[in-house]
C-alpha cells in the first residue's frame, strides 16, 4: 500500500523540509570586553562573512536542498548511510556535490580509525543492458616513513569495465589528485560502537508493515466473498445451454424435478461478517505498533475540541518525531560540517586552474580555520509574534546576535538584512546630530 515509503517520506521531511543554512562563526581573537574597535577581531569577522558567503553560493549551486531531502531517504532506507562525494568540474571550474547511494559504494576504512577513509570505490552500470560497468577508486597513499616524515596523496582512477571485468574505457589513467584527502564524506546510519552496519528504518517498520498487509489481504477476501457470495443451487437440474444468468432483478424458473421430497431451492452462502470489529481493532493496533517504532505520531488535529494550539503544545504533540529528528540532525550536522571543509581545502587546492569559476583573491586569502554551522528548522509553525519577543529579549540579554536572530526568524540573507539595519541606524544617527556634536572626537 505503499504505508512505508510514506513513513520515510515523513522522516526526510522534518530533517530537511525546512532549508538548512551554513553560518561560520569568526574566530575569537579576544574574549575581554573592551571598547573601541579591535581590528584584528574585525578581520577574522570579515574572513567569516567571505566564507560563509562562498560557501552559500556553492550550496545554492548545486541545490542542496533538494539534494538533502533526497539524501535523507536514501539514509533512511539503508543499513550503511549515504556518500557524499565532492567533484571538481574542469570544463566550468565549479565544486560539484554528488550523492550516492550505498547500493554504489564499496568503502575500505583504515583499521585503527573507523571514520577514516583509506580508499573507496564507486560502481554502477551505465547500460539498459548491465554489460558496461563503471568504477571511480579513489585511494589514500601514503608517502613516507613509519616515523610520521611524509605527507598523504589522494590518487584517483576512473574506467569502465565489460562483463569480464575487462578494461574497455580507461577514462582516467591511476594519479595523484593534489589532495592530502579523499573528497567523499560518508553520512553513516545509527549505529553501535564498533560496527560499520547501522540500522535501517525500513528494516525496522517491516516486519509490522507485512503484517498489516497480510491482514489487509484477508480483509479484502472477506469482503469479496461478502460482496460475491456463493449461490447454492439444491435439487435442480441447470440446463447447461441455457444457464441461469447472475445479474439484478434477474428471475430464475427452477423447474420441477418430479420429487415432492426434494423440492428445488436456491441459497446464498454469506459469512454474516462477525469479525469486522475484531480484525479493524487488530489493524489499529498495528497501526499504532508500526507508528511508534518510526517514531512518526499519529496527529489529527481537526479531531482535537479545542480552539486553537501554542507553540509547546505543538511541540508536545511532535515530540517523538522532534526527538528523532534532533539525533538525525547530530550526525548531518558533523557530516556536512566536513563537506565543507572539504570544499574549502578543495578550492584552495585547484585555484589556479584556468577555467576556475571562484574569485581566485578570496580564495586565495583563506586560512586553515575551516569551522563551520549548520543551522537546521523544524517544519513547525511558529507564533512570530512570541518568537520576534523572545529573540528581542535575548538581544536585549546580550545572549544572542542580531545576525542570529534574523537567522532563526526564518529570514534570508541575514548578512544583507544586517548591513540594511546597521546602515539605517547611520541615517537616523546623522539626522538627529547633523553636526556630529555627539561624538568624543569633536
Amino acid at each position: 500500500m505503499g504505508y512505508l515509503r510514506k513513513l520515510v517520506d515523513t522522516i526526510a521531511a522534518w530533517q530537511f523540509e525546512k532549508e538548512p543554512k551554513v553560518s561560520v562563526p569568526p574566530r575569537i581573537v579576544d574574549d575581554n570586553m573592551t571598547d573601541g574597535i579591535n581590528e584584528e577581531q574585525d578581520a577574522e569577522n570579515t574572513k567569516a562573512r567571505v566564507k560563509e558567503r562562498l560557501l552559500t553560493q556553492i550550496w545554492d549551486e548545486n541545490r542542496m536542498h533538494e539534494k538533502l531531502l533526497k539524501a535523507a531517504k536514501d539514509r533512511a532506507i539503508s543499513k550503511t548511510g549515504v556518500y557524499a562525494r565532492l567533484h571538481y568540474d574542469v570544463r566550468r571550474g565549479a565544486i560539484r556535490y554528488i550523492f550516492h547511494p550505498s547500493t554504489e559504494v564499496i568503502a575500505e576504512f583504515d583499521e585503527w580509525d573507523a571514520d577514516e577513509l583509506s580508499a573507496i570505490h564507486f560502481v554502477a552500470y551505465i547500460d539498459e543492458e548491465n554489460t558496461k560497468l563503471w568504477k571511480l577508486s579513489y585511494r589514500l597513499v601514503w608517502h613516507g616513513d613509519n616515523e610520521g616524515n611524509g605527507y598523504y596523496d589522494c590518487e584517483i582512477e576512473e574506467a569502465v569495465y565489460d562483463e569480464e571485468l575487462y578494461v574497455i574505457e580507461q577514462r582516467v589513467e591511476r594519479q595523484s589528485m593534489g589532495l592530502d584527502f579523499i573528497p567523499v564524506v560518508h553520512i553513516p546510519t545509527e549505529s553501535l560502537t564498533g560496527q560499520s552496519v547501522g540500522y535501517s528504518e525500513l528494516e525496522k517498520m517491516i516486519t509490522v508493515a507485512d503484517e498489516i498487509d497480510r491482514k489487509l489481504s484477508d480483509y479484502s477476501d472477506a469482503l469479496r466473498f461478502e460482496m460475491f457470495a456463493i449461490t447454492l443451487l439444491i435439487n435442480v437440474e441447470e440446463d447447461p445451454k441455457n444457464p441461469l444468468r447472475m445479474s439484478p432483478s434477474a428471475k430464475w424458473n427452477l423447474g420441477d424435478n418430479g420429487d415432492e421430497k426434494a423440492q428445488p431451492d436456491a441459497k446464498r452462502m454469506e459469512s454474516g461478517f462477525k469479525f469486522r470489529e475484531a480484525i479493524e481493532a487488530y489493524l489499529d493496533r498495528m497501526y499504532e505498533a508500526l507508528h511508534e517504532i518510526s517514531e512518526v505520531p499519529i496527529v489529527n488535529t481537526s479531531e482535537m475540541k479545542t480552539g486553537g494550539i501554542n507553540d509547546m503544545a505543538l511541540k508536545l504533540l511532535f515530540s517523538s518525531i522532534i526527538s528523532k529528528t534532533q539525533r538525525a540532525w547530530v550526525t548531518w550536522q558533523s557530516r556536512l560540517q566536513t563537506l565543507n571543509e572539504y570544499t574549502l581545502r578543495y578550492l584552495q587546492a585547484r585555484e589556479g586552474h584556468a577555467n576556475f569559476k571562484y574569485d581566485a583573491e578570496v580564495v586565495n586569502q583563506l586560512d586553515d580555520n575551516y569551522a563551520t554551522e549548520i543551522i537546521f528548522g523544524l517544519p513547525l509553525p511558529q507564533d512570530q509574534a512570541a518568537l520576534v519577543t523572545q529573540l528581542g529579549d535575548e538581544i536585549g540579554n546580550q545572549i544572542e546576535s542580531i545576525k542570529g536572530a534574523i537567522t532563526r526568524s526564518g529570514k534570508e540573507n541575514a548578512e544583507a538584512k544586517l548591513m540594511e539595519i546597521i546602515e539605517e541606524r547611520d541615517l537616523m544617527r546623522r539626522r538627529q546630530d547633523p553636526y556630529n556634536e555627539g561624538t568624543e572626537d569633536e
